[in-house]
């Protein structure tokens, strides 16, 4: 090969390489597995029948709380929800309730598939944009900080290279009914998976009101870059809660690599799992009286011997016993 054609094809062949490396991750950061590239939700109006989706918009983060009505840390995580809202109201809060064998009225099916996704082994936990784990309620605080450092590194959603979602319309036959949607990803040709969920406000267990529940969803639904489709979520908006809203978040294929989003050690053991609590053997009044009266009786042969008995050995002691005078005098004759 001659010299004049060397030069041109080694700049071709780091050309080529370079369009390689930017095809494989994005601009502004790494590409990890099952990491959320893009989010968007839709308010709609719960006595509407149908809408399209002009009206959505994009989420710069998404905050997937797992969490669970009867978890007691999950109180002062779902604290830090409520502080994340006034703090940075376009970040998307999703709460999951996972936990489909408790006495959960919120727990779905649906809510257990995300947790074994990621590997979600205890409740409160918050994974941010499909990536970073945030567990208990000790590392809670951290959110914030970690939201803005992803902020500064410009890791917003949707990241760079990233398939456009968007919601082309929704429909349901009456108030009651179930809900489909339809939905279109394009832009790229890689492969993802879709979720397509239902999200709502205010809604009433026996003691709590919640917001951000998932109430319904299709996930990790495979799809390619370039995709049309529609969705049926079976979801009655009409039992309780308020405001509602359809959310789309894309995720990339693949086992899920998280990292810990936190420098902040966890505190103590969550609980992986739900565990119904032993049944207490409760005694009744009746019962304890009767076994009150038994051992009385059982007692008052030993008192009537024994109580008289210390009563004359004390008499007998006393009548016995030398007055001082007396005592004084037998210990002067013994001297004599």
């Amino acid at each position: 090969m001659s010299r004049k054609w060397f030069a041109p094809l080694v700049c071709t062949l780091l050309l080529a390489s370079l369009a390689s490396l930017s095809s494989a991750s994005p601009a502004g950061g790494e590409s990890y597995p099952g990491e959320i590239v893009s989010a968007i939700q839709l308010p709609i109006d719960r006595q509407a029948v149908q809408g399209n989706g002009s009206a959505a918009v994009g989420a710069p983060h998404v905050v997937e709380l797992h969490t669970a009505t009867w978890c007691v840390p999950c109180r002062s995580v779902e604290g830090e929800m409520d502080d994340l809202a006034t703090w940075w109201p376009a970040v998307l809060v999703i709460a999951e309730h996972s936990s489909v064998d408790s006495p959960d009225p919120l727990a779905l099916e649906e809510s257990l598939q995300l947790k074994q996704h990621y590997d979600v082994n205890g409740w409160p936990t918050l994974v941010v944009d499909g990536h970073w784990k945030l567990l208990g309620e000790a590392q809670s605080p951290d959110l914030t900080s970690l939201l803005s450092n992803l902020t500064t590194e410009g890791a917003d959603l949707p990241l760079a290279g990233a398939p456009t979602l968007a919601i082309d319309s929704w429909v349901r036959d009456c108030l009651d009914c179930d809900i489909t949607v339809g939905w279109t990803v394009s832009g790229d040709e890689g492969e993802y998976l879709l979720d397509i969920m239902l999200v709502q406000d205010g809604m009433h267990t026996t003691v709590l009101t919640l917001d951000d529940v998932l109430r319904g969803a299709e996930v990790l639904r495979p799809v390619n870059g370039n995709e049309t489709g529609s969705t049926t979520l079976a979801v009655n908006l009409s039992e309780g809660g308020e405001d509602a809203r359809l959310v789309l978040l894309l995720r990339r294929a693949g086992t899920p690599e998280t990292e810990a989003g936190s420098q902040t050690p966890l505190a103590s053991a969550l609980p992986a799992e739900w565990f119904a609590p032993r049944a207490r053997e409760e005694i009744d009044s009746t019962t304890i009286l009767l076994i009150g009266v038994l051992l009385l009786v059982l007692m008052v042969p030993a008192f009537r011997h024994t109580v008289p008995a210390l009563f004359r050995s004390s008499r007998q002691t006393e009548g016995d016993r030398p007055s001082d005078e007396q005592g004084l005098l037998l210990e002067y004759d013994e001297e004599e």
